[in-house]
């Protein structure tokens, strides 16, 4: 598929983006927990494009907008015309799947489960219970996980969903996590060709090692939260991104990045959102 740009050696990574938990609101200027969510993206987009060199595709692991609106969808897909590269789309928590496809998707963005690149494949999976911020895979995710990895056995894969698969510290946040990561991880762990799994929905960074797998959770593009907290908590530390390199021989390496500044007007004394 598309989207690998044009090797100089045998290890040149695969270079992806990962943007996560944009919050986008219904209209411009809107803003969520004092931020307005839309600017917020903005820059964090800009710098990360400025921090490296174009990408092969950019992951955007849900939780785009904060309520499912058309205007909102709308409004995000012309801001991702930055992007050089295809963008691959999953839904969150926050978000209606069917309007990411009639409204977001087009050009440079797309919704697709399986994405080919070199000798990798990336397997973008549907967390989502409808109206429930928690997460769950449907029977038809797993077939789908399964069918994708069996399809492909000599690629590498890495694995994006929404919902993180296992808990982050925050007793408040893992009552939204992944409830059925017991069959997720089944399949994953008897497929030495898995390198590492990726997901948004904890608004903080995380990086560690599962049974062999990396697990790696990501900021959000607007505000983050405070790690290790019983109770809703936001955190002073500014958006980040997130760079994944995939070497042709199943090495995965990662590094995190964050904007110069906090997102401006975040509202600390906010109980929750």
């Amino acid at each position: 598929m598309s989207g690998t740009r044009e090797r100089t050696s045998s290890r040149t990574p695969i270079l992806i983006l990962q943007l996560t938990d944009f919050h986008f609101l219904g209209q411009v200027g809107n803003t969520l927990l004092g931020v307005d969510t839309d600017r917020s993206f903005s820059n964090v987009l800009a710098a990360a494009l400025a921090s490296r060199s174009a990408p092969d595709a950019a992951l955007l692991t849900g939780d785009l907008t904060q309520n499912p609106e058309v205007s909102a969808y709308e409004r995000l897909k012309k801001r991702l015309t930055a992007l050089p590269c295809p963008g691959y789309c999953l839904p969150g928590n926050h978000d209606d799947p069917v309007l990411i496809a009639s409204h977001l998707t087009g050009g440079n963005i797309h919704f697709q489960s399986q994405i080919l690149l070199g000798s990798w494949q990336i397997i973008c999976l549907d967390s989502t219970i409808p109206h429930q911020p928690g997460g769950r895979l449907a029977e038809n995710q797993l077939q789908l996980l399964e069918t994708a990895l069996d399809q492909e056995p000599e690629r590498f894969a890495l694995i994006a969903l929404h919902h993180h698969p296992v808990p982050c510290g925050s007793p408040w946040m893992d009552t939204m996590r992944l409830e059925n990561a017991g069959p997720f991880f089944d399949i994953l762990e008897r497929r030495p060709k898995v390198r590492g799994v990726v997901f948004g929905h904890i608004h903080q960074a995380m990086d560690v090692v599962h049974h062999g797998l990396r697990l790696l959770g990501t900021p959000s593009t607007c505000f983050q939260f405070k790690p290790n907290q019983t109770d809703f908590a936001l955190d002073p530390i500014p958006p980040g991104y997130r760079w994944i390199e995939l070497y042709p021989d199943g090495q995965l390496d990662t590094q995190l990045e964050r904007t110069p500044e906090l997102a401006a007007g975040l509202d600390f004394l906010s109980q929750g959102y």
